[in-house]
């Protein structure tokens, strides 16, 4: 506004200023005459001068104002809009969670969000520099409104023809972002499976893929960059076009003057200026506009599968957990599970046993609540499992994998889960790390308890990082403990070790183990034999022996 004003303000102020004594004076002259005599001014050039330097400090004062808030508000939007996509894909049902694409996840935390929000500060500046050409155009209009009309009608048929580019542009950018997410996806695979490829020299086959994924997203790159070097070409040269067809229609049909038009054509040319902001600025925007979609639909998806966490908060179980008639399917597939009923008795040790793909895992996740099932209850001392509020129960859940979950952190920082740390926290801290027999590990450590582990454990054997996890979920004061194949891939030594750390907290948790080596589960209080998806057999070690000729049978292949 105070640059449209300077506009038209100024140069009939320089007219007053500079105009002889007794020249008769102009209406639009007038006006400003009286604005002066008003505020008491005398209209001089060094006045107008004075003016005008302080109009545009005022315009910079603005201009400084904007460019701050608009970096604080960038900031304020990447942080929240980051924060809610990690919420979102926390929130969201385990079931749905295996079912993303991992490359879609990183991409759109990592990569779009940035694209996303270049695109909202493009959107803005096609707002800002509309409400210029709004401001430029509405005061022509007063000035000279068929001359104005003229130039509008021009300008709306130019539309049609970059109404065409335009779609294009929006099509190329969705191609783009729904590319960059399987290109995040294929990257994530070659440095997860980065060991079995280069073992396997299978490596170049694989960047094969991804070079060719690579290629696919620079071509369409090309094409879009081309239609934005199309509309940035011809834009000037059309607008300049309509703009003197409308000179000479007010000159030569009109019998207007050209020196009426001056004014004018100052205000078309500001006009003019921000409206090639406006169109660059949206040619930029559908640039962007592929990963917005992207990112609405990805989200939107991901709502769909919130995990509901209501209900009263639960604190321990005094007597069993029991299943009762528990079905599981995965969208109306073949059955994993059918008709589970099962006591687990407070501070025993169950384990599972069964061939791979019996559906010990996903019992496992049942009781955990990380699936949900299909049919039938579970109950903890008679109160079932959807009355309780699913993250509270988890809390008094550990879980240790054969798959060991080690961060790129301290040692204190991986057991105590980030605790802060003091003579509290680091007496528990100590206890657990002899329990799990550690504490040679950190005395041996010029950093003790703060030595950074590195990625996925690095600096740790395989035994150590499985006695960590061990630590970790000690350290919880949980009540009840879950082994999933955790020895499977440790060495006869460091496993005898893991199962003696394990039966000695035997009678004090609940412990339930997924195992495939029987010689791990000889002690457990109760072993569930799981066959295609059914209890086929429980009871103790001695117990299945003699009732159940294929445990028998498992017994025999592994020579115990």
């Amino acid at each position: 506004m105070v640059d449209a004003v300077s506009l038209t303000i100024f140069i009939p102020l320089f007219q007053i200023a500079t105009r002889e004594k007794n020249a008769p004076i102009e209406k639009s002259d007038d006006v400003f005459l009286e604005v002066f005599n008003f505020f008491n001014i005398n209209p001089t050039v060094n006045t107008i001068l004075i003016i005008m330097l302080a109009s545009f400090m005022f315009k910079a004062l603005f201009r400084y104002t904007d460019v701050y808030y608009r970096a604080i508000t960038t900031s304020i939007f990447i942080k929240n809009i980051k924060k809610k996509l990690l919420l979102e894909i926390s929130e969201v049902k385990y079931s749905k969670y295996v079912t993303i694409n991992f490359g879609t996840i990183q991409n759109s935390v990592t990569t779009e969000i940035h694209i996303i929000c270049s695109a909202f500060l493009q959107y803005i500046s096609v707002m800002q520099s509309a409400i210029f050409v709004i401001v430029y155009i509405g005061l022509s209009f007063l000035t000279n409104p068929k001359f104005t009309l003229i130039v509008i009608v021009g300008g709306w048929l130019s539309r049609f023809l970059f109404k065409s580019l335009y779609k294009n542009s929006e099509k190329l950018s969705n191609d783009i972002a729904k590319k960059n997410n399987k290109l995040s996806g294929l990257v994530m695979q070659q440095i997860t499976n980065f060991k079995y490829l280069k073992s396997t020299a299978l490596m170049k086959g694989y960047l094969k893929k991804i070079n060719f994924t690579i290629d696919d997203i620079e071509k369409d790159l090309v094409v879009l960059g081309k239609t934005s070097a199309k509309v940035m070409s011809i834009r000037e040269p059309i607008i300049v076009l309509f703009l003197v067809i409308a000179i000479y229609i007010q000159i030569n049909v009109l019998g207007g003057k050209f020196n009426s038009l001056i004014i004018i054509l100052l205000f078309f040319y500001r006009a003019f200026g921000s409206l090639m902001t406006v169109q660059q600025s949206w040619t930029a925007f559908l640039k962007y506009v592929g990963s917005i979609t992207q990112y609405v639909d990805f989200i939107s998806d991901v709502k769909n599968c919130k995990e509901e966490n209501e209900g009263k908060e639960f604190t321990t179980f005094n007597d069993k957990i029991v299943l009762n008639d528990v079905f599981f399917e995965y969208n109306d597939q073949a059955k994993i599970l059918k008709d589970i009923s099962l006591d687990i008795h407070k501070n025993t040790t169950l384990a599972f046993v069964g061939k791979s793909g019996s559906g010990k895992t996903t019992l496992v996740n049942i009781i955990c609540g990380l699936l949900t099932p299909t049919s039938g209850k579970i109950l903890f001392d008679n109160n079932e499992m959807s009355s309780y509020n699913i993250d509270s129960i988890r809390s008094k859940i550990g879980f240790i994998s054969q798959e060991t979950v080690v961060f790129n952190d301290t040692l204190f920082n991986n057991i105590t889960f980030w605790q802060e740390k003091n003579d509290s926290t680091l007496k528990r801290f100590n206890e657990v790390i002899k329990k799990v027999d550690l504490t040679e590990f950190v005395e041996n450590s010029e950093f003790k308890e703060d030595i950074v582990l590195g990625d996925n454990g690095v600096v740790m054997s395989g035994g150590q990082r499985q006695r960590l996890s061990i630590a970790r979920e000690l350290y919880k004061d949980i009540d009840i403990l879950i082994l999933d194949e955790a020895t499977s891939a440790l060495d006869s030594q460091t496993e005898r070790f893991i199962q003696d750390s394990i039966e000695a907290l035997k009678g004090q948790i609940t412990i339930i183990v997924i195992a495939h080596r029987l010689s791990t589960i000889k002690k457990a209080d109760k072993i569930v034999l799981v066959e295609n998806g059914s209890i086929v057999a429980q009871g103790s070690y001695d117990e299945l022996l003699i009732n159940s000729e294929t445990f028998t049978n498992m017994v025999s292949l592994q020579e115990l």
